[in-house]
């Protein structure tokens, strides 16, 4: 008789056990993934070659260099909830900066928990630009709060380059 009974209690014990496990993972507060904004982006430069083409990414007051490929691809993963300056640099080529907001990135329909984001950014041969420079950064990119839909805007306002004075003997 007790072989009988004992796949029963065993029968009635898993079924409470699991009913008991579903309950507390029910209860258990979810734990995201670390949110973040994924930026893929690529230089293009008129001769093509992006050796000594380089991204500099300052978030957080640390400098950090993201890598660029001979085809000029470059990716950066920034934290939600963050704002950072992206400076792109070749030799013979007028700087470029680049503001991204991150704040409002993980706003509207719940979905993935990393934002991708892909854009591209061209560099001027400074000889073409007679004498110029940016006077400050070419845009931005950030997501609107409520929506988390992308908002970029840009700003190209050339300013003259400070030239070094003649030295006079």
């Amino acid at each position: 008789m007790k072989l009988h009974t004992f796949p029963i209690r065993s029968a009635a014990l898993l079924a409470l056990l699991i009913t008991l496990c579903s309950t507390a993972m029910a209860k258990a507060p979810v734990v995201a993934a670390e949110e973040a904004v994924e930026l893929t982006g690529w230089l293009h430069v008129e001769d093509h070659s992006f050796s000594g083409a380089t991204v500099a990414v300052k978030v957080n007051g640390a400098i950090r260099e993201a890598i660029v490929s001979e085809t000029g691809r470059f990716t950066v993963t920034l934290p939600a909830g963050t704002e950072a300056v992206l400076r792109f640099e070749m030799p013979g080529h007028l700087t470029k900066e680049v503001v991204v907001d991150t704040h409002f990135a993980q706003d509207g329909v719940p979905g993935q928990r990393v934002r991708r984001v892909r854009f591209a950014v061209i560099l001027e041969l400074e000889r073409h630009m007679a004498g110029f420079r940016y006077q400050g950064p070419v845009g931005s990119i950030g997501f609107d709060q409520g929506g988390g839909c992308m908002a970029v805007s840009r700003e190209r306002k050339l300013v003259p380059a400070k030239r070094q004075a003649t030295m006079v003997f």
